[in-house]
């Protein structure tokens, strides 16, 4: 791992941690978990932080907190979907009465133009990416006929046992959506709690694949704690690494790298294969300068939800990237 010269890890790091505490396993409670937030936003490394996620369910609750920010708080809002079409309408109408009271009673002090929903899980197996199309058109047809500001939205689906499907048909259908609309992205879940909750690496290569494919945005949430691949005792399992993630995506944007390549990079456990410098980032012999890296990130991995702050930024000062 070069120790030296790292404008490229800045570059590839801006912006990358939407954080998410107060879900497992910190669990913590809202005004823990905001304050942290605020106290994150001031740090010297406050250039990785991106947003506050926070169900729409808990934004009485937010509004009430005192605010000790001089900057505008940008928050990523979190919908309820719902197990089937009719749960979800309903679960979104209140979620959109509850966001715009909160907008309203905070005198937007708060930056909503970010929305996190997973959609039914009958519209994602059906397999048709038309109807999950329409389907993004009508939630995006409603925020904007409600709120005045742009929302750029993330869609989490089904993944299950016939991934490949699934993932082609949600992202598809995203694409279909933006081409009136470019206001949506994929989000793909890369970990949690449970062994099953990780995605092997040849998911999430097929994920960074189709959104590259289909010129679509890409978030991931849970299980990217660390930088890099390595085996988690507590949990029983390989967690994936952000850098091994975001590397992939990167060098993929700007390289015709096969999907076998895609997976070495997510699998692969040595720091020392992924090199920052003042110029570029590489794994290996596949290299990518700042301009490419800031594209990248910008219009193709653009950030990851992690209950943790505290924990990537300790490991990369151990690796000497900060």
């Amino acid at each position: 791992m070069n120790k030296n010269n790292l404008t490229s890890s800045r570059s590839f790091l801006t912006g990358i941690i939407d954080y998410a505490g107060l879900f497992p396993p910190a669990n913590l409670h809202l005004k823990e978990a905001f304050e942290n937030y605020l106290l994150y936003s001031k740090s010297v490394n406050s250039y990785m932080l991106s947003r506050f996620i926070c169900p729409v369910k808990l934004f009485k609750e937010l509004g009430k907190l005192s605010v000790n920010s001089e900057s505008e708080i940008y928050l990523s809002v979190l919908g309820r979907g719902g197990y089937n079409i009719n749960d979800f309408n309903e679960n979104l109408s209140e979620d959109i009465i509850m966001w715009k009271e909160f907008v309203k009673n905070t005198n937007n002090r708060f930056i909503t133009d970010a929305f996190e929903i997973k959609l039914p899980d009958e519209l994602i197996t059906e397999h048709k990416s038309g109807k999950v199309s329409e389907f993004i058109d009508i939630i995006s047809q409603k925020i904007r006929s409600e709120f005045e500001h742009p929302v750029f939205m993330f869609f989490e689906g089904h993944i299950g046992s016939e991934w490949q499907k699934n993932v082609k048909c949600l992202i598809e259908g995203i694409n279909i959506h933006n081409k009136n609309n470019n206001d949506s992205g994929f989000k793909l879940r890369t970990g949690g709690v449970e062994t099953y909750s990780f995605p092997e690496p040849g998911q999430i290569a097929f994920s960074i694949r189709e959104c590259l494919d289909n010129a679509i945005r890409m978030k991931c949430t849970a299980g990217l704690h660390h930088p890099f691949r390595h085996f988690d005792k507590n949990i029983g399992t390989k967690m994936h690494g952000f850098v091994n993630v975001f590397g992939a995506g990167v060098i993929a944007m700007r390289h015709n790298i096969s999907d076998y390549g895609l997976k070495e990079i997510l699998s692969d456990e040595n720091p020392d294969n992924f090199v920052f410098t003042d110029e570029y980032f590489s794994w290996k012999d596949w290299k990518i300068n700042i301009d490419e890296i800031n594209l990248a990130r910008k219009d193709l991995m653009i950030s990851f939800g992690s209950c943790s702050f505290d924990e990537p930024v300790e490991d990369l000062k151990n690796l000497n990237l900060l």
